[in-house]
């Protein structure tokens, strides 16, 4: 009991410094199995930063875990999606966006979970609806699109977020705009271009940064990345 306490007391420490490249270092150089459970306690946390990091801790934590031990690393996910069951009785804040950090950096884990993240944003599904829930579960398909855009196209991303840009709540719209901006798909341009003029603020966490945008300036964003990703075809 004390260890455990000892552990939980270094999580805390490491997650609340502001060195963020030092925080991963020491956690990853942690025993896997005596952080994980402090990390994913840390993710309800009333304080954003705090929050956030530990979403990004864990997709790093489990990568390593995930390479020395898979089916370890599938235990944790689905202590995780369990997380996300309304039978559960556990507190879900943080915990979909979790599992989109981990699936951006797990390649093997991506391919075997990425329906189940997706299915969180689908009517049809397992959708979340509570709004700060429901945009937590499509930051984190924006976060696996960012990193693993073929995985997300596969699963049918495109067709998931799309709807949710008319989502009445701007966390949600803000959210779908930014995740499509990783997909690269042109179908999105028009209704992309319909939020350019939203002003609604929304919160969130890019390349390690927690910032404040509009759902406009992420819709924007969105716009200029995808007509980066388009490609020139190749004359046969």
């Amino acid at each position: 009991m004390a260890e455990a306490a000892s552990s939980r007391r270094l999580v805390r420490r490491l997650l609340a410094q502001d060195d963020l490249a030092a925080t991963l270092r020491e956690l990853k150089a942690l025993p896997p199995e005596q952080v994980l459970k402090h990390l994913q306690a840390a993710l309800p946390a009333s304080q954003p930063l705090i929050k956030w990091r530990a979403v990004t801790a864990l997709g790093q934590v489990v990568q390593g875990l995930a390479a020395r031990d898979l089916e370890a690393a599938r235990d944790f996910l689905r202590r995780l999606l369990w997380c996300l069951n309304e039978e559960s009785g556990a507190v879900p804040w943080g915990v979909a966006e979790a599992l989109g950090e981990i699936l951006a950096n797990s390649p093997q884990l991506a391919e075997e979970y990425a329906n189940m993240l997706l299915s969180y944003i689908w009517p049809h599904g397992n959708f979340l609806e509570f709004g700060p829930l429901l945009a937590g579960a499509v930051w984190g398909v924006g976060r696996l699109a960012s990193a693993q855009p073929e995985v997300a196209l596969q699963r049918g991303a495109v067709e998931r977020l799309l709807p949710l840009l008319a989502w009445p709540e701007a966390p949600v719209r803000g959210m779908a705009a930014w995740s499509l901006g990783h997909l690269g798909d042109r179908q999105c341009l028009v209704p992309l271009n319909d939020l350019v003029h939203d002003q609604a603020e929304v919160e969130i966490w890019e390349q390690e940064n927690l910032r404040q945008a509009t759902v406009g300036d992420l819709a924007s964003q969105a716009i200029n990345n995808i007509k980066k990703r388009e490609v020139t075809p190749i004359n046969l």
